[in-house]
């Protein structure tokens, strides 16, 4: 069974659905619902028939999913929030680490689990990466996303840019520093490069569902992977480093499902494993992941000859 978002039914649900009847799927082997959460409550969860519950979204209903699963010793696959960190050492080529950053952050205007949004950058190359990062950010055209040109384009909700203009407004509050702010424009949210951020504030702990990216100053290996673990999220991040082997010690140190060195936060490969740590999920999925999180193991024995007991 399969429940897309309410407000995706379409691509997310039955245009799915349709590939799969075309292509020869028996019929009955695929369902699609399409309803308002309200109206099932948790009887997607708790109904007797799915033995396995696959979800993405939010941490906060996904820890609801895995709890109600959980009554019902059902399996559970979570692909939930992120809050990945990209870093810039100090030896790192300025003009890549722009590009993957920009992307990392600005594909699908941040709509992306994997999107960084920390931006935490080594004290020597910070003035040169900022002052580069915030040209490119600003040279992005906004608007309709008909337009070829557009790279920002609408949020997905009125109720998603609230959030956002909550937290922007938040992280004014808390002594964040705007660099550069963008417009409003209904559902067009224009790039918000936050400074001055420290680990404490919280868009550099709350998932940045949109436009917006905290730049965070760090002096030295440590204290960068300190903040990047400094997250209840764990699910993508990348490293900016001439050198690969002090890139890959440092990797090793960030709890996260996924990590890229010289690369952006945004990667998925059909046959590398999918998923994060903490607040940002459980399990791994595409390739054979996949097949272990959907199927369960069976041993099925035959005994040949007459077996001896010890007190038969």
């Amino acid at each position: 069974m399969l429940k897309p978002h309410e407000h995706t039914p379409i691509t997310g649900g039955t245009l799915i659905a349709k590939i799969f009847e075309e292509a020869g799927l028996p019929k009955g082997l695929l369902n699609v619902v399409i309803t308002e959460i309200e109206e099932i409550g948790d009887g997607f969860i708790e109904h007797p028939i799915p033995k396995v519950i696959s979800f993405t979204g939010s941490s906060k209903v996904g820890k609801h999913i895995g709890e109600v699963a959980g009554r019902h010793l059902k399996k559970v696959s979570l692909e939930l929030g992120g809050n990945s960190a990209l870093i810039v050492l100090d030896d790192a080529d300025i003009d890549l680490a722009v590009s993957a950053a920009v992307f990392s952050r600005f594909t699908h205007q941040g709509q992306i689990c994997m999107s960084a949004n920390r931006i935490i950058v080594h004290e020597k190359v910070y003035d040169e990466f900022l002052t580069k990062y915030v040209r490119k950010v600003a040279s992005l055209k906004c608007g309709d996303p008909r337009d070829p040109e557009t790279i920002i384009g609408p949020l997905m909700n009125e109720r998603q840019v609230q959030m956002i203009i909550n937290l922007i407004e938040t992280g004014i509050k808390e002594g964040a520093t705007p660099i550069l702010k963008g417009e409003v424009k209904g559902n067009i949210v224009e790039p918000v490069i936050f400074t001055d951020v420290t680990p404490d504030m919280t868009i550099a702990k709350e998932e940045l569902f949109g436009p917006v990216v905290c730049i965070m100053k760090v002096e030295n290996d440590q204290q960068a992977i300190e903040y990047a673990n400094n997250s209840d999220f764990g699910l993508s991040g990348a490293i900016h480093t001439s050198n690969i082997e002090r890139g890959a010690e440092m990797a090793k140190q960030i709890e996260t499902g996924m990590i890229h060195i010289n690369d952006g936060t945004i990667n998925d490969e059909p046959i590398v494993a999918f998923g994060g740590e903490k607040n940002s999920g459980l399990g791994r999925l595409n390739g054979s992941w996949s097949l272990d999180a959907f199927t369960t193991v069976k041993w099925i024995s035959i005994q040949h000859t007459p077996r001896k007991y010890p007190y038969s």
